[in-house]
């Protein structure tokens, strides 16, 4: 299932920014914005999401209606004749991806074996992003073939995702079990351990200075990458993450979260350090 929606999405991504600002003449500024609001609603509605899921016991219905957002979302791309019809299929589409998430990431722990939790989460990134590889690979040939048609590429798009979407009615959820206990969000806060709390706190510096990858494609066409190139360098990065994602997640259940996490938190420093001092096409 996130193989296939993962397809549908990354056959739109990396052309969103391009889209924006050499069809609708949008700014950087504007694609910013279009960013921000976009996933802070994702980030928001994860919390409340998976507090609802907790309450109801019922994961399959969020993940649905997750699923079935993104593919409106890109029909408000399709139809799109200014930046703000972008804004809406994007506050769609992040929309879905809030409210899916933690659901969906219940369901993979409820069935996971004892201690194999890195291998199942690890499978899923590995497949999820394996979608992305296939999606960016497609999106590059049919750019280059239709010469930069966006609106037919988004359209194309909603194919897989709605293969995705349907492969989803096949999952089997576990029966709930009651625990009597009624979750609530604001109180779960306040009984975590101190040391899942300061987890929290890098969770959040880190992704306070982490930008959407939009500017990364956009800093790749202002050293010089052609549109086509743009693409093929998304793709590169996806093709890397997808090879590590499975063995980091085998790794992790070997010699623990933390020191891969810390490690990965590093690279990704360094890499925005990269992009602030890149010169030319080689070091993106």
């Amino acid at each position: 299932m996130s193989l296939f929606t993962d397809i549908s999405s990354e056959m739109v991504y990396p052309l969103l920014s391009l889209y924006l600002t050499t069809t609708l003449g949008a700014t950087p500024a504007i694609v910013g914005i279009i960013e921000g609001i976009a996933e802070s609603l994702a980030s928001l509605l994860k919390t409340y999401s998976g507090y609802i899921s907790d309450k109801t016991q019922k994961r399959k219905p969020l993940a649905l209606l997750g699923y079935g957002s993104a593919g409106i979302g890109k029909l408000f791309l399709y139809f799109s004749t200014s930046w703000g019809w972008v804004l809406a299929g994007r506050v769609i589409d992040r929309f879905g991806k809030g409210v899916r998430t933690a659901p969906r990431d219940a369901l993979i722990a409820e069935a996971s074996q004892a201690g194999q939790l890195g291998h199942s989460f690890g499978l899923h990134r590995a497949l999820d992003t394996l979608g992305a590889v296939i999606g960016i690979t497609i999106a590059y040939f049919l750019f280059t073939r239709t010469e930069g048609q966006y609106l037919k590429i988004f359209l194309i798009s909603l194919i897989p995702g709605m293969i995705g979407f349907g492969l989803l009615f096949l999952v089997k959820e576990k029966k709930a079990v009651s625990t009597g206990a009624k979750p609530h969000p604001l109180k779960g806060w306040r009984t975590l351990d101190p040391k899942l709390k300061a987890f929290f706190l890098v969770v959040f510096l880190f992704t306070l200075g982490n930008s959407s990858n939009q500017f990364l494609l956009l800093r790749a066409k202002q050293l010089g990458f052609e549109a086509s190139d743009v693409i093929l360098a998304y793709l590169v990065f996806n093709l890397v993450y997808a090879a590590s994602a499975y063995p980091a997640g085998k790794l992790s259940d070997l010699i623990g979260r933390r020191t891969l996490l810390v490690s990965g938190y590093l690279s990704y420093g360094l890499v925005y350090l990269g992009f602030s001092l890149a010169t030319d096409a080689l070091l993106v």
